[in-house]
């Protein structure tokens, strides 16, 4: 089973799961759980932390590498298509849906370690954790309460398109100053899933680059303290 941190806001009546980023670690994203675990309420929170040594920094981790499908990092190069960003992590499409499946199995741990069905089970994840956040609900065999990329896009869309089995809620956040999961990209992302029968909700920040703010945290929150 993965690694996690848990904290528990008031009964555990809603079970929230948070998957960090690229090259990074659950010490990095302390500030966001922060923020999480203040504005929910009768909540738990589950940060797992991504099983793979990153192939950047020995000292961070990742759940899925990237050197070897763009070891130029031509993804975040304003000068990039955005045909061509997809293009790049349909090659890791593999590994995300590997990592899709470890995620929907720690989820049903989770679940049944807390009591908790998929009605109160919401799925977050900020960069490459909300590229997986994306694939891991849709892939899910039944739907979550809903699902909140930060930053974001469809990672692995051609297998994907093969592997969706449920439609929850979906939300979108993005930066218009990001540069790495650059946000020209959103377009393309929105078009896709609605063609795929997924209408999500769409919230982007003006002055936001590639990191979470606390407004988005405070949406998230919104809509996880809206029913119990």
């Amino acid at each position: 089973m993965l690694e996690y941190v848990s904290y528990q806001i008031g009964k555990p009546l809603k079970l929230i799961v948070f998957l960090h980023g690229y090259n990074g670690t659950v010490a990095d994203h302390q500030y966001a759980v922060d923020w999480i675990c203040r504005k929910l309420k009768d909540s738990v929170v589950i940060v797992p932390q991504a099983p793979q040594v990153s192939d950047k920094n020995p000292q961070k981790k990742q759940w899925f590498g990237m050197l070897k499908y763009d070891a130029a990092n031509t993804r975040a190069n304003p000068e990039t298509s955005v045909e061509e960003i997809f293009s790049i992590y349909n090659q890791a499409a593999n590994e995300i849906k590997h990592c899709a499946d470890s995620v929907n199995k720690f989820i049903d741990e989770m679940q049944k370690k807390f009591s908790i069905a998929n009605d109160k089970t919401y799925l977050l994840g900020f960069s490459q954790g909300a590229m997986l956040t994306i694939y891991t609900a849709l892939s899910r065999q039944n739907p979550l309460a809903g699902a909140f990329s930060l930053s974001g896009l469809i990672a692995g869309a051609d297998l994907l398109d093969k592997d969706i089995k449920s439609y929850p809620p979906l939300w979108l956040l993005h930066g218009e100053n990001d540069l790495k999961v650059q946000y020209k990209t959103l377009p393309h992302s929105i078009e896709w899933l609605k063609n795929h029968r997924i209408n999500p909700q769409v919230i982007t920040y003006a002055d936001l680059a590639h990191k979470i703010c606390e407004a988005e945290i405070e949406e998230i929150a919104k809509v996880v303290n809206l029913k119990f």
